[in-house]
């Protein structure tokens, strides 16, 4: 009985010391992975700011299968994130501050317990340097957990390694893969279509245009508009020098519509012409080298670009419908006509008279 009572009362004393030296370990922690991908910062910071790719390298089902997951209306920028639901933990990821290509910043609950993490991206001579890291306080159940797996880095570690792995062999596989197909002369039927114009630096031209193209799509759906294609974008006016760009997202559309004075979204058409069409296959940032491939092309036929006109770009293949930049497929029409030879004229040589020789 005596020794009976000695072995509880030992039991005891163990727990209080080990519940003592869980409750003295450190109140706060501090994970971070750094990684350098070979791509562009722009690259790296759009895809990390938006939560739709998340599960491609942060999938949460892969913890636990019982997760749900719900994402907010939008996913890019302050205010957007997702929520899960699990058998073992709920929670939700919110980002708070979103600098264009510089950094992020998140707010992460689990059960309701306030974790920070931020991502910096730094651009370096071999491409771009992401620091992605989580810090926060440790209750004492955060504190137990961590000794039993020695110590927050060990629980987060592996996930923040594996996650920023994948983001690598993400971006190099899918970002960096292309194909350009040069289809030569082709007829653009005429269509109608409604459009949005805007403007703004090169380098903000694929962000703004798809928050464009979503406005567009809404507009369309509240109205019961009867589409006629895919949405395309007409390039008035493109100066790399200046880093400017003025276009008009544009959506085909069955007949041509008339909308309001003053309304940022109207309708046009464009009438039947001629183009050299070359076929991208890949990521947008790809775009660039496609169209100076086209314009090389177009030089060796016997036809010119057509000022009067602008040229479009068909997005026949991308999101929301296709993840993979590599599978994306972009169409480019440039607006062509015949070139005009000018006939050379030759002067006449000068006709010598005939003159027999006198024969004395």
């Amino acid at each position: 009985m005596k020794i009976t009572k000695y072995i509880f009362l030992l039991f005891l004393l163990l727990s209080i010391a080990f519940i003592v030296f869980v409750a003295t370990q450190p109140n706060e922690y501090e994970i971070k992975r750094e990684k350098i991908i070979t791509t562009s910062k722009e690259n790296v910071f759009d895809y990390v700011n938006d939560f739709s790719t998340w599960e491609d390298w942060f999938n949460l089902k892969d913890f636990d299968p019982s997760t749900t997951i719900e994402y907010t209306t939008k996913n890019e920028g302050a205010g957007t994130g997702f929520s899960w639901k699990s058998t073992t933990s709920n929670g939700k990821i919110t980002t708070t501050n979103s600098y264009l290509k510089d950094s992020i910043h998140q707010n992460f609950y689990v059960n309701d317990e306030l974790h920070k993490i931020a991502w910096v991206f730094t651009k370096t001579s071999k491409g771009t340097r992401v620091n992605w890291s989580m810090k926060g306080k440790l209750s004492f159940k955060w504190k137990f957990n961590a000794i039993l797996k020695n110590g927050m880095d060990d629980v987060y570690g592996a996930i923040f390694e594996k996650g920023i792995n994948q983001i690598q062999k993400y971006l190099i596989s899918e970002l960096e893969t292309m194909k350009i197909t040069h289809q030569g002369i082709v007829t653009k039927h005429a269509t109608n279509f409604i459009q949005q114009i805007d403007s703004c630096s090169i380098d903000d031209f694929q962000l703004k245009s798809k928050k464009m193209l979503q406005n567009m799509i809404q507009f369309v759906e509240n109205n019961e508009i009867e589409l006629k294609g895919l949405p395309f974008v007409r390039v008035d006016k493109r100066d790399e020098s200046l880093n400017y760009i003025k276009f008009a997202m544009c959506v085909p559309v069955e007949e041509e519509i008339l909308t309001t004075e003053g309304s940022e979204i109207s309708g046009n058409h464009f009438d039947e012409f001629l183009a050299f069409k070359t076929t991208l296959t890949g990521d947008y940032n790809h775009l660039k080298k496609a169209r100076k491939k086209a314009i090389e092309e177009l030089t060796k036929l016997d036809y010119v670009l057509d000022n009067n006109n602008k040229y479009i770009e068909i997005y026949k293949t991308s999101l929301p419908k296709v993840k993979n930049p590599s599978q994306w497929v972009t169409e480019i029409y440039f607006p062509v006509k015949k070139k005009v030879f000018k006939p050379v004229v030759v002067a006449p040589a000068e006709v010598q008279p005939n003159i027999e020789p006198i024969v004395e």
